[in-house]
């Protein structure tokens, strides 16, 4: 069935890839399929882009395309193999598909922008493909778009951990503080993990960066030291959690040792001890007060956690340190062993404390960062494959 010559313009603006024009289409199986006609003879060396005349054979190839009234559309042409003067020999480049695909690059676009915000089986159904044909495509969108590091010059690092798997499998994430977004992410939380990132990043970019802001991971911190002169900031919400959990510790001690009538009243109040009191509601704070009046190494914890926040918080960076060494003393007095234990790591990293109060710079992103990682998971992205998973939070959150 041959189209009508006054539909020629339509069907040019809809096929007309340069190299071919629109010859038929015939239906077939419920799809349709649109013959192409080649209109040039020059032909395009995917090497060094240089024009090439002659060509040794040519082979029929069958894609699909963007579907057409809801009809599977599938392009039929030929290509050409070239053996070109720079030394390749092979295909001619053609700028609507890929070599060897059996998609065009506007079909695996429309995939590509569809599983920014789907998973990959509801992907598969509407463009009616295989869920891992999908994945393949996305996988090779995403691959296309990842900036190298060589286009970046970052001043101030954020590194973060986040888990792909149960069993301790984790990635680590860099993130360029002064941008917002996570411009690289490596397999598990090794110091070999991070000395990738610098030796990717480069000896002379790696030696401006001023400030690295990390959690108390050794690993983290012996190879920013190694490779640059940042000053190395401890995340204040980092430290703030191993606070919570101390006294988190206290009240299981306690909840473990009390009698059954006095367990009834630790019951749900979790939270309680755990918040700020200051975000409390004010019938929360009289049943925290309430729970504290029967306690008192339950209130000598809460005291204590409450005092480390408020330093955390404290604007001013010289009243931050002494407060913070009088903080130490009153944990010395309370003779609660979660606290010194933590008192203790807290010291023994104390220079990475004290740059918090100087710079003020956290790794506060971590927090959305990790929604938008959960919800990569739960769309089921087929995070077990970690490459994978690795470009996708490239895409929802940094470099692509």
């Amino acid at each position: 069935m041959t189209m009508a010559r006054s539909n020629r313009g339509l069907t040019d603006i809809l096929f007309g890839f340069v190299v071919y024009i629109f010859e038929d289409f015939e239906f077939l199986n419920g799809s349709v399929v649109v013959k192409l006609k080649r209109r040039q003879q020059g032909m395009r060396c995917p090497a060094c882009k240089g024009v090439v005349d002659w060509f040794e054979g040519e082979y029929s190839r069958v894609v699909r395309d963007l579907d057409l009234v809801h009809l599977k559309c599938f392009l039929c042409f030929t290509q050409r193999k070239i053996r070109c003067g720079c030394g390749y020999r092979g295909v001619e480049e053609l700028v609507f598909v890929d070599k060897y695909s059996r998609y065009t690059l506007r079909f695996e676009d429309q995939v590509g922008v569809l599983c920014r915000s789907m998973s990959l089986k509801e992907v598969s159904l509407v463009m009616e493909v295989d869920w891992k044909t999908v994945k393949h495509i996305d996988k090779k969108q995403l691959s296309k778009m990842v900036v190298d590091l060589e286009a970046l010059s970052p001043v101030r690092l954020g590194v973060d951990e986040v888990a792909y798997q149960r069993g301790h499998k984790y990635l680590t994430i860099v993130r360029d503080v002064d941008a917002g977004r996570v411009i690289w992410v490596g397999l598990e939380r090794k110091k070999e993990t991070l000395d990738s990132f610098f030796k990717e990043l480069g000896k002379r970019k790696a030696s401006c960066i001023t400030t690295a802001v990390m959690d108390m991971w050794d690993a983290y911190i012996s190879s920013v030291q190694e490779h640059t002169t940042a000053e190395i900031v401890f995340d204040k919400f980092h430290i703030a959690k191993k606070i919570n959990e101390a006294v988190d510790q206290v009240r299981k001690e306690e909840f473990a040792k009390a009698e059954p009538d006095i367990r009834k009243g630790y019951k749900h109040k979790r939270f309680l001890i755990l918040y700020r009191k200051k975000n409390l509601e004010e019938e929360e704070q009289k049943s925290l007060d309430e729970l504290m009046k029967d306690n008192q190494r339950l209130y000598e914890a809460y005291l204590l956690k409450e005092q480390a926040l408020d330093i955390l918080d404290e604007p001013d960076e010289i009243t931050a340190i002494m407060r913070l060494g009088a903080w130490f003393k009153n944990v010395e007095k309370s003779k609660l062993k979660s606290f010194e234990k933590t008192a203790k790591t807290i010291q023994s990293h104390l220079y990475g404390v004290l740059n918090y109060f100087k710079h003020k710079i956290t790794n506060a992103a971590s927090e959305a960062f990790n929604n938008k990682v959960q919800l990569i998971k739960r769309r089921a992205y087929g995070f077990h494959d970690v490459e994978y998973f690795m470009l996708k939070i490239l895409q929802s959150c940094g470099r692509s």
